[in-house]
């Protein structure tokens, strides 16, 4: 039991340490570590046992006891709780964002019925009552863990390593711990030895090597935020060069828009280079010239018009590449709202969408489609054409993985491994899905915004409307 102790007590330590803002981990960190304190109360017998052989060592015992109890109840209550959290918090799309609030709250309701209850026979816990709410807890977050589907390779891959790593562990100490007891048949926890290690090795194997519920401690990892710090410091380099360039086209632009008053064509290309050359001033100004990291400017910004600017600069290349553009956006008048940063997310989307105009140099469909609810915001890129291969879908956002030239097209494969990382860092996900011959989806996941902040955007977009009316009925509009 000193092993299992130290091993669920270090998993705990590593799971807070490495990604102490995912709720999950957060949660499976407090499942190891009621487990651990579950070892600590078997490991604390043989030192009771020791101290009580001693007359003088009595008063110690009887200290020794009590803690020996309270690691026995965070052990058989918090382990159910916690992992009933962890299922939330691992699969959260299934359970309401205001359930979800007071889920952890409500959980603890049998915990504080149970404390007073006495304890007979000299058992740590009072089985009955607490398998009327601990199994129905541990196969509920069970039931969480396995109903949730994901559909990247790699996501999958990491969703297997989880199931492997937690649920043997976790539903043999349900067997052990809180079912077998029921049938008067105790003391079966001292097998959990079996099982603990095990999982233990498959979590630290993973970690190093796939990847443990997206955090991946390994070499590739670190060349990855190197190559990601050298991107940015690369656009840094870039600034003094670019920005007076910039000037000139906005310059020029301007000129030809003025010069072209009535050409409607020409007034629409104009506008097209202007609002380029801005779009490029805006993203070298949002990126530290000498740091590591994409700052954010993050915004309230609607994701709908976004992408209608987008396809608006995109529809010449498209019409060019024989390519057909389809936008599906809902028929309701509200606004898809999202908090991001506006001019590194049109970046990221614009990326993507020239990456989809190269799959289809011979002509093709692009669609477009945008959905939201209470869960976020979803965007989807879809096109016709060659598609990635299956053993180089798992790279695709790896900096300067490429499949297409770079010394001469100027394809160096950063555009996916920015868009990615962007996505991380506005608590959003970028998913691929392709299949080689038939075409490529790409998936843009925003997370929700809160109704409050909605409400407020949504009047202050009426208070304008209403000032701009007024405006216009004083001056006789």
């Amino acid at each position: 039991m000193l092993v299992v102790w130290a091993v669920l007590w270090i998993a705990a330590l590593m799971m807070v340490v490495i990604n102490r803002h995912s709720a999950a981990f957060r949660w499976l960190g407090l499942v190891a570590f009621c487990g651990g304190t579950g070892a600590l109360a078997s490991v604390m017998e043989s030192w009771i046992t020791t101290y009580e052989a001693d007359p003088d060592g009595l008063h110690t015992a009887a200290m020794l006891r009590h803690v020996q109890q309270g690691c026995s109840w965070t052990s058989y209550y918090g382990l159910p709780y916690a992992y009933l959290l962890f299922g939330a918090g691992y699969h959260p799309n299934v359970i309401p964002a205001r359930l979800s609030k007071l889920l952890p709250w409500a959980a603890l309701i049998p915990i504080v019925i149970m404390l007073p209850l006495p304890i007979n026979g000299g058992y740590p816990v009072s089985y009955l009552p607490l398998a009327c709410w601990a199994i129905p807890y541990m196969l509920i977050g069970t039931g969480l863990v396995l109903t949730k589907r994901v559909n990247h390779p790699a996501e999958r891959r990491a969703h297997l390593i989880v199931t492997a790593a937690v649920l043997p562990a976790v539903l043999f100490a349900l067997a052990m711990n809180y079912t077998m007891p029921l049938f008067g048949v105790y003391r079966l926890w001292r097998y959990n030895v079996w099982s603990i290690p095990i999982a233990f090795l498959i979590f630290i194997t993973s970690l190093f090597k796939y990847g443990f519920m997206g955090v991946q401690l390994m070499i590739e990892r670190r060349r990855l935020d190197y190559s990601l710090r050298a991107i940015t410091s690369g656009t840094a380099m870039l600034n003094h060069a670019i920005k007076n360039d910039m000037a000139k086209i906005k310059l020029f632009a301007d000129k030809i828009k003025r010069g072209g008053a009535e050409d409607v064509d020409l007034q629409q290309d104009a506008a097209v280079i202007i609002r380029s050359a801005e779009h490029i001033e805006a993203m070298i100004r949002s990126v530290h010239e000498r740091t590591q990291e994409l700052v954010l400017q993050a915004s309230l910004v609607d994701l709908a018009s976004l992408i209608q600017t987008q396809i608006t600069m995109l529809r010449p290349a498209a019409q060019d590449a024989k390519v057909t553009v389809i936008l599906n956006v809902p028929e309701h008048a509200s606004p898809i709202l999202i908090i991001a940063d506006a001019a590194q997310t049109e970046e990221a989307i614009r990326n993507v969408l020239n990456n989809a105009l190269e799959a289809m140099a011979g002509g093709g469909q692009l669609t477009i489609t945008l959905t939201g609810g209470k869960r976020g915001s979803i965007l989807e890129v879809s096109d016709t054409g060659h598609g990635i291969e299956r053993h180089h879908l798992h790279k695709v956002t790896e900096p300067f993985f490429t499949t297409k030239g770079s010394s001469r097209t100027m394809n160096f494969g950063l555009g996916l491994a920015y868009s990615s990382q962007l996505m991380n860092r506005q608590g959003g996900e970028l998913r691929i899905r392709s299949e080689w011959g038939r075409g490529t989806t790409v998936t843009f996941s925003f997370p929700a915004v809160k109704r409050s902040i909605q409400l407020s955007w949504k009047q202050g977009v009426s208070n304008v409307g209403t000032t701009d009316t007024n405006t216009n009925h004083a001056r006789g509009g």
